[in-house]
């Protein structure tokens, strides 16, 4: 784990964007790792790595992202790939009898934080990607299809698309990113579900004016607009038991004191774990009352739509089985973030999460998970691949 953290780490942080040169390195070190165990190891049009154990047939997938969100920490999507090595490890080393191939898979660029498409490279392989994606641009007007090419692809995601019959099962190990774990004295759980995901990119576009010579009854201005949206956002959220809203990231053009905002670029992160399309609805309706209401222009540029996803029954009880094995009466949980599972789940691919009991939070560098509780999760997932693959 050290040594991984040390790309884009600084003390306890890590910024390793997707599709970035660090989260590159980064796959270069884990390609490493498992080429060194005999693994034959390939990178598909979304830069996704792949390191295939065994021949022909239905293969079980495993593994979990490399990259983070801007002063991150050391293992949300990273310990679910050290994991996948470390239990493909085992496996090998002891010389396990395994009728199916293995694929351990490092997602790139799951976070979204550069270019705002989130679970991408999961989303690419799965073909769910929206058209036109590879023109998305980052805040220095680089396109997702630059910076594949700047890593020596073609720059075309949807090329990576592969035939969900191809795999058996996929599994994938991750920390809680949340308390309940830790509440419960268990340092493993079993993902029953994953909430539904919608994230977009909201433009309110107002008129730029004096800030001075401008009464308050002639503005059109923006960024009021946008505010009262994002209370509404609040506001909505609240109201449900199991919503969650977020706007994380705003931008005010032109962006002077003595400027009334003409412009008002901000995120829109909306999670359920039920009736999640509701949830979305109502505030796309507020977006679009406020607007009319303050004489502005709203558009919603929509970079993800993820349904609620429920994890396959069977896996389940071979995980639970697998946890039991290491010691662990693993409690089932609903997922409150998003994961790269989602896409096989979506795709009819037999789909199972582990989680590790975490603690300081998650998307900080105050993020941990202890070595004895991924000692016990890389276990379990290697008895749990031994089972599907035996």
């Amino acid at each position: 784990m050290s040594e991984l953290a040390r790309i884009g780490g600084k003390g306890t942080a890590v910024s390793r964007l997707g599709l970035s040169a660090d989260e590159q390195r980064a796959r270069d070190l884990v390609s490493a790792w498992l080429t060194e165990k005999g693994a034959t190891v390939r990178r598909d049009a979304a830069a996704n790595l792949f390191a295939r154990f065994g021949g022909e047939g239905q293969a079980i997938l495993v593994g979990s992202h490399l990259d983070s969100v801007p002063e991150g920490g050391r293992f949300d999507g990273a310990l679910g790939v050290l994991c996948a090595v470390e239990a493909l490890q085992t496996l090998v080393d002891a010389k396990a009898h395994l009728r199916r191939p293995i694929e351990v898979v490092a997602w790139a660029d799951e976070e979204g934080a550069r270019f705002g498409v989130g679970l991408f490279g999961s989303t690419a392989t799965f073909g769910r990607l929206a058209s036109g994606v590879g023109d998305r641009r980052d805040r220095d007007g680089v396109s997702i299809a630059d910076a594949l090419r700047a890593l020596g692809e073609r720059g075309d995601p949807a090329a990576a698309r592969r035939d969900p019959s191809e795999l058996f099962a996929y599994l994938e190990l991750h920390i809680e990113q949340g308390p309940r774990l830790e509440r419960a004295g268990s340092p493993l759980g079993v993902v029953s579900d994953i909430v539904g995901i919608y994230h977009a990119r909201v433009t309110i576009r107002g008129r730029a004016d004096h800030a001075g010579a401008t009464t308050m009854t002639a503005r059109a201005d923006a960024l009021a607009a946008a505010s009262e949206i994002v209370l509404a956002v609040e506001r909505i959220a609240r109201g449900r038991l199991d919503a969650v809203g977020t706007v994380g990231e705003i931008a005010v053009r032109p962006g002077a004191k003595n400027v009334v905002p003409g412009e008002c670029v901000f995120s829109l992160d909306l999670r359920a774990a039920q009736d999640h399309d509701g949830l979305v609805g109502e505030v796309l309706a507020a977006v679009a009352g406020v607007a009319s209401a303050r004489a502005v222009e709203a558009s919603v540029d929509e970079l993800a739509h993820v349904p609620v996803t429920a994890l396959d029954p069977r896996i389940r009880d071979v995980l639970k089985k697998a946890a039991r094995s290491v010691g662990v009466d693993a409690p089932e949980l609903v997922s409150g973030a998003g994961h790269d599972a989602q896409n096989p789940a979506l795709s009819g691919v037999a789909t199972g999460m582990i989680f590790v009991r975490s603690s300081g939070g998650s998307h900080t560098p105050r993020e941990f998970a202890s070595v004895d509780d991924a000692a016990l999760g890389a276990q379990a997932l290697a008895n749990a691949i031994k089972e599907l693959a035996s």
